[in-house]
């Protein structure tokens, strides 16, 4: 029975051409709209990459990183707070407005001057020090920071820093164009429908490489199951976020699979306003009460990544510090920094989006068992991702499950997204931190164009951060993607998680 269900499969693999120029993709995570200084997640990732291009791009395979001209073809910085770059001419939108400075005003400085909450993740994320971007002429912008930005180059090749059409959306709205996005691109959107697909095919009048695929469907499949039939019934070409356990499933002729540790962390994050998380020996105690080895192990396989520290190795040397052994096990002391917190067994609540986030919902019992261990009672709320992601916590909850992606291959690519004074967490009163070496030290860490300077004030953060404990780091996520045996591609490690390298030269199809 089982040769004959291997060639019946391959015998399916076999009837789709390998020259083929279509791919279907089933992603577990999907969007409600595509603008790019809107949309800030992980699901937007592998769509906004390919609709939306920036004024300087990524070598997107680089290490370290290193840049390329993108809708800008030169730049330099004319003064401490000021860069001028000239842009590229002859660029279309897909809705064949034509690209020129204004586009570039209008996109960047909605999230810039903050008139708008719609940009606020964006602005708090990547660009909290800009401050303007100013017309020269049609050609020619000067981008303002409130600070001399070391990170520039970095923070304007983020694929928030994408430039949208000012006419296009001043002609149909807000809300039409993240609904029917258009871009300068390599794909051009034919059809979006928020929740469940997004059709795109190739940009015959893009300025740079062709397209690498004539049409790409992207249908949202939120259950691992029916992502893996799907492939294998050939519904689909590329399935994503596979957990390690499901490889064997995918042992067959014609499927081949490809596994990624990603530079990110799942992370609780801990509100340090609410009893009894605002105790920060409760805190600590929390994190040494955690097991994140027997979740590694027991949830995945051996194969995520156990945290040592908040860092990742993808920083390279000097940032990433060898050896940093911060984060222990140890509940026996947890037990004690309890009883001197005087923690008396009151209730604790997380809130989390289910298996949003790959294995979250088993996470979050296995961390509710270990706890108990501890003495800890915890209750788990389990809610919807559009609610989730919209909503307010409820002021009882004292967890917040997340996900701390690298957006860049930098100390501040992980740590400024989320613990700066700017970020979401600061914002809805999460993460306070009251060491006063903190804000000083972070001040260096972001700002020092010293690259020694910023390591010895990024290893003092990371050893702070235990102090305040105001985030618990679980591990690095290990998934899969799976495909036909003809698809090849590497992932862009110097782009942030999820994105799936579409462009011309990126990905192979066929022999």
């Amino acid at each position: 029975m089982k040769i004959l269900l291997s060639l019946i499969l391959s015998i399916c693999f076999l009837a789709i051409p390998a020259h083929s120029k279509e791919l279907r993709i089933a992603l577990s995570t999907f969007e409600r709209g595509l603008d790019p200084q809107e949309n800030t997640g992980n699901s937007g990732a592998p769509m906004l990459y390919q609709i939306y291009d920036t004024l300087i791009e990524r070598e997107s395979f680089s290490t370290p990183l290193s840049f390329k001209p993108g809708l800008a073809t030169e730049w330099r910085q004319v003064e401490p707070t000021v860069w001028e770059l000239k842009l590229r001419k002859n660029v279309l939108f897909h809705s064949g407005d034509t690209f020129d400075a204004y586009d570039v005003e209008f996109s960047l400085d909605r999230m810039y001057h903050q008139e708008d909450p719609a940009f606020s993740a964006a602005w708090g994320r990547w660009h909290y020090n800009f401050k303007d971007a100013e017309v020269v002429d049609q050609y020619t912008v000067r981008i303002h920071t409130i600070r001399p930005e070391p990170a520039f180059l970095t923070l304007i090749s983020s694929r928030s820093a994408g430039i949208a059409s000012k006419d296009y959306q001043e002609k149909v709205g807000f809300e039409n164009s993240k609904l029917n996005p258009v871009g300068t691109g390599p794909y051009k959107v034919t059809n979006f429908v928020p929740k469940e697909s997004l059709t795109l095919e190739r940009f015959d009048k893009y300025w740079g490489a062709p397209a690498a695929v004539d049409k790409v469907t992207m249908v949202y499949v939120p259950e691992v199951a029916s992502r893996i039939t799907g492939l294998v019934n050939k519904e689909f070409d590329l399935i994503s976020n596979i957990p390690p356990d499901q490889a064997s499933a995918l042992n067959m002729d014609g499927i081949r699979t490809q596994g990624v540790t990603w530079p990110m962390f799942h992370v609780w994050l801990i509100s340090m306003n609410i009893s009894p998380t605002d105790n920060p020996l409760v805190r600590k105690a929390l994190r040494l009460c955690t097991d994140r080895q027997a979740l590694v192990d027991g949830i995945w396989n051996g194969l995520a990544g156990t945290p040592t520290a908040h860092q990742f190795p993808e920083y390279g040397s000097p940032l990433y510090i060898e050896g940093l052994e911060l984060i222990k096990f140890d509940p026996a002391e947890g037990r004690r920094l309890l009883a001197e917190a005087g923690y008396n067994g009151e209730e604790m609540v997380v809130s989390h989006p289910g298996n949003y986030y790959l294995y979250g919902d088993l996470a979050a019992q296995v961390i509710q068992q270990q706890w108990a261990n501890c003495g800890i009672k915890l209750r788990l709320i389990e809610e919807d991702w559009a609610t989730y992601k919209k909503g307010k916590p409820h002021k009882d909850t004292n967890f917040r499950a997340w996900s701390n992606p690298m957006y860049y291959p930098d100390p501040m690519g992980a740590m400024d997204t989320h613990w700066s004074p700017k970020s979401w967490a600061a914002k809805d009163n999460l993460w306070t931190p009251s060491h006063p070496e903190w804000n000083k030290t972070y001040e260096i860490a972001r700002f020092a164009t010293d690259v020694n300077e910023r390591r010895e004030a990024y290893k003092k953060l990371l050893e702070l951060s235990e102090e305040e404990s105001g985030w618990l780091l679980l591990y690095k996520p290990h998934e899969l993607y799976a495909m036909r045996d003809d698809i090849s591609f590497e992932i862009p490690i110097a782009q942030r998680p999820y994105v799936i390298p579409l462009r011309g030269g990126e990905i192979k199809i066929g022999n």
